[in-house]
């Protein structure tokens, strides 16, 4: 019988931006793994720095422009010469054990192409990390943890065992996804090119949510533009043109009214989540190509 596969056949990617508070943290969840891939995704603050300075043993890729989660984690898989690699955000950890976990399950089913674990917030509430494809009804209420491996169309992209063959095979993750529905897209390819993809409850991460990088108005309003924008996108790939002209219109017609009417109420969250929907909209249906950062620069790396 083959023996399973062993931490040494997995490399952990991480994608980083201005990420210098987490620094820490991901020094200590790395420490326990021998191949690291960092890429830096032209981070503001001393992030890079930091993690040369405490994560000796990763090849750090820093780049000069923000190319999008979905890019910069192609550029690190690139680098990859394991059967196996961990897509893991800054703000999830997670341990040798249950990496193991994720990787016997891997084995005994050849036909997966990834596998995440059931992740947790700090306060012990259980994350939602499978659903059916986010174009299905939606069931609403508590999240529920299953008690045994299960086979869905999304799983949570904060923390994803690949096996390296599958990712590459499919093309990786689609870079038109500056940020969000990455993953939703990646979950949907592998389960067209034949790939299950699953979700091993046994193993456990644990996630920040939210704390990728360093939260201010501006980045706040960036993360809700790309999250309409590429839900937008999503629609149209998967649902059709039609079902994406709605949605669009939807947005357009909502979202200036939505926004002068919370900032009179001094709700600035809300204000900025729509005037970002609205702005994304607006792109969108003028054909404009408003995303920061998606201009191809080169990467210097670092051993």
């Amino acid at each position: 019988m083959k023996s399973a596969p062993s931490l040494a056949e997995v490399t952990v990617v991480c994608v980083t931006y201005n990420s210098s508070p987490l620094v820490e943290t991901m020094a200590s969840t790395l420490a326990r793994f021998p191949n690291v891939v960092i890429v830096d995704n032209a981070s503001g603050d001393d992030t890079a720095a930091r993690v040369g300075q405490k994560i000796p043993h990763a090849r750090l890729i820093t780049r000069h422009t923000n190319a999008g989660f979905g890019a910069a984690n192609n550029q690190a898989m690139a680098a990859v010469q394991t059967p196996f690699a961990l897509l893991l955000n800054p703000d999830c950890s997670i341990a040798p054990a249950d990496v193991q976990c994720l990787l016997d399950c891997l084995a005994r089913f050849p036909q997966a192409g990834l596998v995440g674990p059931q992740s947790w917030r700090d306060n012990g509430t259980p994350q939602l990390c499978h659903r059916d494809a986010f174009f299905r009804p939606e069931t609403k209420g508590r999240v529920r943890v299953p008690d045994r491996l299960v086979s869905a169309e999304w799983i949570h992209g904060c923390c994803l065992l690949v096996r390296t063959r599958a990712f590459h095979q499919i093309g990786g993750f689609d870079e038109i996804f500056f940020l969000y529905y990455e993953d939703d897209d990646l979950c949907l390819r592998m389960a067209k090119a034949g790939y299950q993809c699953l979700l091993q409850p046994a193993a456990r991460a644990f996630h920040r949510g939210g704390a990728s990088s360093t939260p201010s108005v501006r980045t706040d309003f960036i993360k809700r533009f790309h999250y309409a924008r590429s839900r937008q996108i999503a629609i149209r790939r998967y649902v059709g043109a039609a079902a994406a002209r709605r949605h669009l219109a939807k947005l357009l017609l909502v979202a200036l009214p939505a926004t002068l009417f919370y900032s009179l109420l001094s709700r600035p969250r809300h204000a900025i989540k729509w005037a970002a929907w609205g702005a994304a909209a607006l792109s969108a249906g003028l054909t404009l190509d408003l995303v920061p950062g998606q201009a191809k620069a080169a990467a210097s790396t670092r051993f």
